[in-house]
């Protein structure tokens, strides 16, 4: 292989490569029924400084709401009362360093 070949195929190959630095993952389930496999409900993100996120029940009512990016949400009220088993409407508020902020949303269906 030539050297033109071989630099004109890296370039190539490192131009299709994918270098997502803005993650945000958002889960659709949780069980929280405390046996310790999904019973905690958090948003996972990279390229984010700070992250509001607020949990609606199906009437559109807020239920819970944390800050921060090592937030989450045990399924139960702010009063410590567990939710109805469900689905819930999620909306993210993340900020980045440089002030920009997007919004994601999302369902998170609770099971007992």
């Amino acid at each position: 292989m030539s050297l033109r070949l071989f630099l004109i195929s890296t370039f190539l190959l490192l131009t299709s490569l994918s270098f997502a630095q803005d993650e945000v993952r958002i889960p659709n389930i949780i069980t929280p029924n405390g046996d310790q496999v999904n019973d905690v409900f958090s948003i996972r993100t990279s390229g984010f400084e700070t992250l509001t996120c607020t949990i609606f029940n199906r009437y559109g009512e807020p239920v819970y709401r944390f800050f921060g990016l090592n937030g989450n949400w045990d399924g139960r009220t702010h009063a410590g009362i567990k939710v109805s088993a469900g689905n819930y409407f999620v909306l993210v508020e993340l900020e980045r360093g440089d002030g920009t902020v997007e919004t994601r949303q999302g369902n998170l269906q609770v099971q007992y």
